[in-house]
């Protein structure tokens, strides 16, 4: 992970952003430029990309509505994978939900994507239910939640990302 900074995802990133779900998603599940767009210009959206030397190598959007939180969306470049980039992404969206006051955060994830459930679940996520058919015929969602995020500290969670650098699918 040495090199990856995080900064805050504006609307000139948008290309950039788009690159990544060209790159990090099938075609089917790929979001729009029309519906990043959306993300970066949402009031209860927090946003963030990982970046190397310039290039954004990874991104992810999180929903703000405390007490709760969603994460809406994980990505990173297949080039860039299993170095810890989405840990870090995951552990610093936690972080910034339970800093907006937020206690629990939700996601769904494909009930297939073995390395991003994998990740999730170290970041302290546990599995709910599932919902059949969610990104199309076949493709189902897991849905995970981490509770207690405000017990979480900063420090601890840096700590449990530096750990961990086998984060190689995650792609939310």
């Amino acid at each position: 992970m040495t090199g990856v900074s995080l900064r805050e995802a504006t609307t000139d990133d948008l290309a950039a952003l788009v690159e990544l779900e060209r790159v990090g998603f099938d075609a089917a599940e790929r979001w729009s430029s029309t519906s990043w767009a959306g993300e970066l210009d949402g009031a209860d959206r927090w946003v963030r990309l990982a970046v190397i030397d310039d290039t954004v190598v990874g991104a992810i959007s999180v929903q703000l509505l405390p007490p709760a939180s969603d994460l809406m969306r994980v990505v990173v470049d297949p080039v860039r994978r299993r170095r810890g980039i989405a840990t870090r992404l995951v552990h610093a969206g936690l972080d910034a939900a339970a800093a907006a006051g937020a206690t629990r955060m939700l996601l769904e994830v494909r009930h297939d994507n073995d390395a991003a459930i994998a990740c999730y679940g170290r970041a302290g996520f546990e599995q709910l239910t599932a919902r059949e058919n969610y990104y199309g015929a076949g493709r189902h969602a897991l849905v995970m939640r981490a509770w207690d995020l405000h017990l979480r500290t900063t420090a601890g969670a840096r700590d449990a990302g530096a750990q961990d650098a086998g984060a190689e699918g995650v792609r939310g």
